[in-house]
């Protein structure tokens, strides 16, 4: 309510004169005999005085009688309360609806949706306060107990929807208990028909057992996908649910193709391969990772067609390759990290400092695959592209462009796609790192090892001496480990990434016969390095 003075014109808890005087005067109630003045004191000091003697206490006295009666429905009443009319289907638990059939919703009940006390036992007696006694503190711990005491039995989450199983069916190469029919199928033959030396076969003896062990695994859990999130890129073990982190491409399918086809089993196989025909399509809105896109569908998809000559393959890794392209149209050929497969819009994460700077280990870790592909298809525009990025990266890694204090051999971790020029000075062969200096040497050995692929090992050779004389540490306390460290501020900081830990295994490939000095020098680094790395596990009281 207003109480308007005669001459102002009302305007909120504000008046003004109509004089148009730029004072402004706070309107306050009259005073008054009788109302609310008779009863709240008509005195500014009364006012107080039955604010300070009489209200506060009642509000006061109020909120605790609320919070005593609180506890004590909790405690007890609404306890058995509410177990009883859930047992007996008088209330419904959440979810159920008020107008459905009780009877409907008895797995609910089952599961004992309800708030119950354990009960005392004379060994564990609770605490308990009589209404005048207990200091605060006392009263702290018996309330904490009180809650304690409750358990929550809730409604269990409700099943995942049903998944469709693809059918097995259909005239196309399966696999078979035999390595030499694997070995033999068209697209083996053609995959190695390029310069790749074939080693031959070597007979070793088989532990059968274990072999039969690692396939049932397997089995377990496949079966486990396929029966809750086949189609999913990834099942979630607890919930029971599928989860997409790829786009909805089948992640696990795919990467799981080539572990089917060898292990022989036909049925599994089967129905992924239909999946992959009839469902396994690229032209979705998805932001996919360039890099982990190609390393694990179309890495997925090559190999499955290695094995097992199916043309269908081959056309899915086409499809895919054309919505991967755009990320390559940049002023240097060195990719973006992230393309949208429906629209070819392309980006770099937020965090890699620049629109335009990129990952090493991203851009660096694409040419075993598009090289792959073009073999396979005959067009060397795959591998062009994928070769293009590690080209402009080692024609900037001499002296004068390397940020100060990295040595030559060593690779930042980012670089600007737009400059090109390296953006920082951290260098790592963990997370970020790792795939640049494993794959210059894998297409080496991917190209047959041969003198037309030698740029690429004289350029892991540059990178091998630089990590020995730069990154890897020998510890002072036990000769036989050795950890890689990283390079930062123009020392190596003495930590290690488990990602790291590949680097036993390339020094290994890297040492090929173990007969001269520096592939002796290798080997004795991969062992020391895997040494480290096992005692990461062994160490660990978990084993983790």
């Amino acid at each position: 309510r207003l109480s308007v003075r005669p001459g102002c014109i009302a305007t909120g808890p504000l008046a003004m004169p109509v004089d148009g005087s730029a004072s402004l005067r706070q309107l306050k109630p009259p005073s008054r005999s009788g109302g609310h003045g008779s009863l709240y004191g008509s005195t500014k000091t009364r006012r107080k005085q039955i604010r300070r003697c009489v209200i506060f206490p009642c509000v006061a006295i109020t909120v605790a009688a609320f919070v005593y009666c609180q506890t004590s429905v909790l405690g007890e009443t609404a306890a058995v309360g509410l177990s009883r009319a859930v047992t007996h289907g008088q209330v419904s638990p959440p979810g159920v609806g008020l107008r459905e059939d009780a009877s409907t919703h008895q797995s609910f009940r089952t599961n004992d949706w309800s708030v119950h006390e354990e009960t005392e036992t004379d060994d564990a007696k609770k605490t308990t306060l009589d209404d005048d006694e207990g200091t605060p503190e006392q009263w702290k711990l018996a309330a904490e107990e009180l809650v304690d005491r409750i358990r929550w039995n809730l409604p269990q989450e409700p099943p995942a929807p049903p998944v469709r199983l693809t059918s097995g069916d259909g005239d196309f190469p399966r696999p078979t208990n035999t390595a030499h029919a694997k070995r033999t199928m068209p697209g083996g033959d053609h995959a190695r028909s390029g310069a790749v030396p074939d080693g031959g076969w070597k007979d070793l003896a088989a532990d059968t057992e274990k072999r039969e062990h690692v396939k049932k695994s397997m089995v377990d859990a496949y079966d486990a996908y396929e029966k809750y999130a086949f189609g999913w890129d990834e099942l979630r073990p607890l919930s029971k649910r599928g989860k997409n982190a790829f786009g909805g491409l089948g992640a696990t399918i795919i990467d799981s193709l080539d572990t089917l086809w060898i292990m022989g089993l036909s049925n599994h196989y089967s129905r992924a391969r239909n999946w992959v025909d009839e469902f396994l399509f690229f032209d979705r809105d998805w932001e996919a990772s360039l890099f982990e896109t190609t390393i694990r569908v179309l890495g997925g998809l090559l190999s499955a067609y290695d094995l097992s000559g199916d043309e269908m393959y081959l056309r899915k890794c086409l499809e895919l390759a054309d919505k991967l392209e755009p990320a390559f149209g940049t002023k240097t050929g060195v990719p973006l990290n992230i393309v949208n497969l429906k629209t070819g819009e392309t980006k770099t994460p937020p965090w890699t400092g620049g629109p335009s700077a990129v990952v090493l280990s991203e851009f660096g870790s694409l040419a075993m695959e598009f090289g792959a592909l073009s073999e396979r298809v005959g067009d060397k525009k795959w591998v062009t592209l994928a070769e293009t990025p590690v080209k402009v990266a080692i024609a900037h890694s001499s002296k004068r462009n390397l940020p100060k204090n990295v040595p030559e051999g060593l690779y930042p971790l980012f670089f600007d796609s737009a400059a090109p020029r390296w953006t920082n000075a951290k260098v790592s062969i963990g997370a970020m790192g790792d795939s640049w200096y494993e794959y210059l040497l894998k297409v080496w050995v991917q190209g047959g090892r041969t003198a037309q692929m030698a740029g690429w090992y004289g350029a892991w050779e540059k990178t091998a001496r630089a990590i020995l004389d730069n990154l890897v540490v020998f510890s002072p306390d036990d000769p036989s480990v050795a950890f890689v460290g990283s390079w930062n501020g123009g020392a190596v900081v003495h930590e290690m990434d488990h990602l790291s830990c590949f680097a036993g295994g390339m020094f290994a490939l890297g040492s090929g016969a173990g007969v001269t000095s520096l592939e002796k020098e290798y080997l004795t680094a991969a062992k020391k390095i895997t040494k480290a790395c096992y005692k990461m596990y062994k160490d660990s009281p978990t084993g983790i």
